[in-house]
């Protein structure tokens, strides 16, 4: 009678563990992770395949999301029923996350170290600014916080994977296959500091430049501006301007040479929007690029791991590769595609960065 008791309670949690992950095609040889896969960001991942700059032939796709998120995945999951050769499946974990254990051993740690175990790397992409409390911080009023659940998510599952000053006693998983690959773009990079135990700055204008938004936007230079303000002025409501902007960066240290063959004195223009930023590093980064003026941290990479880097910026819009898009930034400026706005140099800077992460996947 015990012996039948125990196998009913160990029931669900092998049934869970079953149904956590699918096996892995003969044809696919490793799993990389992909959280908050919203339908833009399917669309990225299908436009860099189809033009040739990530390989994914070889590779099952996971989109995973916590299922309290405030996004809607059912359009995610409409995308991937067209797509019918791209190897992807969507994941929703369910078991609860509070704000208290976030960086600690919580009801989703098994599930953590479960896709961990079966995947070869994970990409975190942009999004909404990240609650303050999450880095022991008072809330700028600048702050806004839309999908919490979010930042739970994947703050407590790259904590998982790299630890954080925290508590320094945490084994952090990646110990165990220190080359597996985590990648963080715009809010990525943010969430990569803030979990391993850094700090953000929460609002560029106000606490960096000193204005407010729009205010005193004719001021800066133009590698000076993060976000375009432009479109949030009233009176430029009807003129769809554009909420990014393109700026300079300058590389620090050998990291960009050495992952992309472009030379540190080069300082390709990027596309950025984003009114934070990461202010304390977190446990195990170092920089390795910032804006024209140094003010803005754009890029860390990892001490430790050689494959866990994030970028500020953004090279996954998909009009760098399919320029048919015509953004226009100011009221009297004139639209133009993105082909039309950067140059040569940068423009390579941009393939050459998604060919070195292809490398580096097919490397895994």
């Amino acid at each position: 009678m015990k012996f039948k008791l125990l196998l009913i309670l160990l029931l669900p949690v092998s049934l869970l563990q079953a149904q956590l992950l699918k096996p892995l095609p003969d044809h696919l040889n490793k799993r990389i992770l992909i959280a908050h896969p919203t339908a833009t960001n399917i669309n990225i991942l299908a436009t860099l395949s189809t033009k040739g700059l990530l390989d994914l032939d070889s590779i099952q796709l996971i989109g995973l999301y916590h299922c309290n998120e405030k996004y809607d995945y059912t359009e995610s999951q409409a995308i991937l029923d067209t797509l019918s050769a791209f190897n992807m499946y969507l994941v929703e974990l369910n078991d609860s996350l509070y704000t208290d254990s976030l960086y600690q051993k919580n009801e989703l740690t098994d599930e953590f170290k479960d896709l961990f175990k079966h995947s070869a790397g994970i990409f975190f992409f942009g999004g909404p600014d990240i609650p303050a409390r999450l880095y022991e911080e008072a809330q700028s009023p600048f702050t806004l916080v839309d999908d919490p659940y979010r930042h739970y998510f994947e703050l407590s599952f790259i904590y998982h994977l790299l630890g954080g000053y925290q508590d320094k006693n945490n084994e952090a998983l990646l110990k165990q296959k220190p080359h597996y690959l985590v990648h963080g773009i715009c809010l990525g990079m943010q969430s990569l500091n803030v979990a391993t135990g850094g700090s953000l700055i929460q609002d560029i204008p106000s606490d960096i430049y000193h204005g407010s938004g729009s205010k005193g936007l004719n001021k800066l230079g133009e590698n000076e501006i993060h976000r375009n303000y432009y479109n949030r002025m009233p009176e430029n409501e009807k003129l769809e301007l554009s909420g990014f902007h393109f700026h300079q960066i300058k590389f620090k240290g050998p990291f960009f040479s050495k992952l992309t063959g472009i030379q540190k004195k080069e300082y390709p223009l990027v596309n950025s929007y984003h009114h934070q930023a990461v202010k304390k590093l977190g446990k195990g980064f170092k920089i390795s690029a910032r804006s024209m003026d140094g003010k803005i941290i754009e890029a860390i990479h990892h001490k430790r791991y050689p494959n866990v880097w994030g970028i500020q910026f953004h090279p996954e819009r998909t009009d760098f590769y399919k320029p048919k898009n015509k953004v226009r930034f100011t009221p009297q400026g004139e639209a133009k595609t993105f082909a039309d706005w950067i140059d040569e140099e940068s423009m390579s800077f941009h393939k050459a960065y998604w060919k070195a992460i292809n490398e580096r996947l097919q490397e895994l």
